[in-house]
Formats: C-alpha cells, sequence, structure tokens
C-alpha cells in the first residue's frame, strides 16, 4: 500500500513538472514567434518610408508619432491582419526617431513594453 502511494506521488509530481515545461514552452515560442513579427514588420517599414519619403525627396523632419501612425495605418498592412498597423504585436505604438532629416530608426518596445531596454527591436534607415 506505501509503495503505491508513493508510486501515485511520484506520477503526479512528474506530471505537474511536465505540464509546468510545457507552459514555459508555449510561453517561449509565442515570444519568439511575436519578435519576429516585429522584426519583418519594422523592416516592411523601414522599406517604405524609405520609398516614400528619401527616394521621392521629401522631407521626414515633419513627421510627429501621431502622423507616423496615421501613415502607418494607410500605408502598411499588419501580418496579422487584425491588428493595427501602427502597432507591434504586444500593442504598443511603433515609434519613428528622426535624425538629421534623411535618417531614421523604426522601433517597436519588445515584450517588455517598454521602449529604451535591451529587449527593444528596431531597425535604421536612410
Amino acid at each position: 500500500m506505501t509503495i503505491r502511494l508513493l508510486f501515485i506521488i511520484m506520477v503526479i509530481f512528474s506530471v505537474g513538472a511536465v505540464v509546468k515545461m510545457v507552459n514555459q514552452l508555449i510561453g517561449f515560442i509565442e515570444n519568439n514567434s511575436e519578435i519576429l513579427v516585429a522584426s519583418q514588420e519594422i523592416n516592411t517599414i523601414v522599406k517604405v518610408v524609405y520609398t516614400d519619403y528619401l527616394i521621392s525627396g521629401r522631407s521626414l523632419n515633419t513627421m510627429s508619432q501621431k502622423s507616423f501612425a496615421a501613415y502607418l495605418r494607410k500605408r502598411i498592412k499588419s501580418i496579422d491582419r487584425v491588428r493595427d498597423p501602427a502597432k507591434d504585436p504586444w500593442l504598443i505604438p511603433y515609434r519613428i526617431t528622426i535624425r538629421n532629416g534623411d535618417s531614421y530608426e523604426i522601433r517597436s518596445a519588445g515584450p517588455d513594453l517598454e521602449f529604451n531596454t535591451e529587449d527593444d527591436i528596431f531597425s535604421a534607415g536612410g
């Protein structure tokens, strides 16, 4: 009877450990897929901004964060086609930082939802 009870306890403990590992794995996969989506979208945004502004000779200096969001809604389709294209997979608006009028950076806050931390996803253009 005691051995059977110990066996049942060990099985329950093992199943619990496996469930915990599976949940961690699922979280890891979901987070990495969102990072991949944000990276793909940022690369697309960099190319579209380059084409619409720099190649055509238009100045980026007049673009505010608000007008940038409106611009993205007109020009970009989100990968999942449901989410606002001005927002990253964590639903935080993409940011543009304009440097010297012809170079710029597009940034996502990343999984921690805060800008200017080590998990930000970004790419430069110009």
